[in-house]
C-alpha cells in the first residue's frame, strides 16, 4: 500500500470544496488562494454561487445558494475538508439548514474563523464534523509568509490526521488577569460577536470544562462591553475552565480594553488571560475544536 502523499500543511486531506457561507472575497484573492491550494498538491472543487450576489450586498449570495454550496460540497464523497472564503457576515443565517447529518456521518473539517465561529458552535452543538479554526481561502498568501501562521497552520491539519505530537509552548507571555493557575481542557475560539449572536438558542454548546478563547475586529470598547455582559448574563461562561483574550484588531483604546477586560475577570467564577496570537492580525494561531490544551506558567500548550 502506498504512502499517502503530503502537502505542505502536512496532512493527507487531498481535496478541499470551497464555499462562502458569509460574506464574498474578491475574485483575484479567490484565484490567489486557489493557487497556494494547488502548489501545495491540493485538489480545489468550488461552490458553483461564490459570486452569484443578491438581495443584500455583503452576502456572497442569497441564503439558499449559500446554503446549497455548502451541503452539495459536505455531501461530495471526493470532498475532504471544507474551508470558507472569508467572514464577513451571513452564516448565522443559514444555520437552520445546514446538513448536519452528513458532516456527522463524514466527519467532515470545517476550516475558516471570524463570522464562521456562527457555524462551528451550531456544528458542534449538533456534534457534527470537525471544527478547524484557522485561516480562510482569501488569506492564504499572505498567510503562507507569516512563519508562526504557517507552523499554526501544519500543526492543526496534523491533528487531523491524528498525528499530534508532544506538547509544545505555542502561545507566549499570557497577561493572567485573574486566577494564575495550571488549567487544562478543551479549546473553544471564538468570534465575540458571533458567540454573544447565539446566545439564547439551540446552536449554543456548553462551555463547561473547556478553555474559552475570543478574538474580536472592528468593535468599540462599548460594544465589547456590551456582548461580555450578554455571554454572562446568558451563563455562556458557566463552568468554563478559563478564558483567553486573544487579538481584539482595531477595537479602540487598549488600555481602556484592557481594563474592561481586568473588569470582566473580577465578574466570571474562572481564571482569565489575554495576549494570545489568534485572531485577524498575523501572526495567527490555528486550534481544532476541543483539542486538549494546557494554561500553565503564564504560556498556552497544544500537542
Amino acid at each position: 500500500m502506498m504512502t499517502p502523499k503530503t502537502d505542505i500543511f502536512g496532512s493527507t486531506i487531498r481535496t478541499f470544496g470551497i464555499a462562502a457561507p458569509a460574506s464574498s472575497c474578491k475574485p483575484e484573492e479567490l484565484c490567489a488562494g486557489i493557487q497556494v491550494l494547488e502548489q501545495c498538491g491540493i485538489k480545489v472543487i468550488t461552490g458553483k454561487h461564490l459570486f452569484r450576489k443578491g438581495t443584500f450586498s455583503y452576502l456572497s449570495a442569497d441564503d439558499s445558494f449559500r446554503i446549497d454550496d455548502f451541503n452539495s460540497l459536505a455531501e461530495n464523497e471526493s470532498v475532504d475538508a471544507i474551508i470558507c472564503t472569508r467572514g464577513g457576515y451571513g452564516t448565522p443565517r443559514i444555520l437552520e439548514k445546514i446538513n448536519y447529518e452528513v458532516l456527522k456521518e463524514r466527519n467532515l473539517p470545517v476550516i475558516g474563523f471570524s463570522d464562521i465561529t456562527a457555524l462551528h458552535l451550531a456544528m458542534l452543538s449538533q456534534n457534527a464534523g470537525r471544527c478547524v479554526a484557522s485561516q480562510m481561502v482569501a488569506r492564504l498568501p499572505e498567510s503562507m509568509l507569516s512563519r508562526t501562521t504557517l507552523s499554526g497552520m501544519k500543526r492543526v491539519y496534523r491533528q487531523l490526521d491524528g498525528t499530534g505530537g508532544t506538547w509544545n509552548k505555542v502561545g507566549r507571555k499570557l497577561v493572567a488577569l485573574s486566577g494564575d493557575q495550571t488549567v487544562s481542557g478543551g479549546v473553544i475560539p471564538v468570534n465575540l460577536t458571533l458567540a454573544a449572536a447565539l446566545c439564547g438558542t439551540d446552536y449554543m454548546p456548553s462551555m463547561k470544562g473547556r478553555i474559552v478563547i475570543i478574538e474580536e475586529v472592528g468593535e468599540p470598547v462599548r460594544k465589547i462591553d456590551r456582548m461580555l455582559n450578554q455571554l454572562l448574563y446568558s451563563k455562556f461562561f458557566h463552568g468554563a475552565a478559563a478564558v483567553v483574550f486573544a487579538q481584539f484588531t482595531d477595537c479602540g483604546n487598549s488600555a481602556e480594553r484592557n481594563r474592561l477586560f481586568l473588569d470582566f475577570a473580577d465578574r466570571v467564577n474562572c481564571p482569565v488571560f489575554r495576549g494570545l496570537e489568534y485572531g485577524h492580525a498575523l501572526p495567527s494561531l490555528s486550534f481544532l475544536f476541543d483539542e486538549p490544551c494546557r494554561i500553565g506558567d503564564r504560556s498556552l500548550f497544544l500537542q
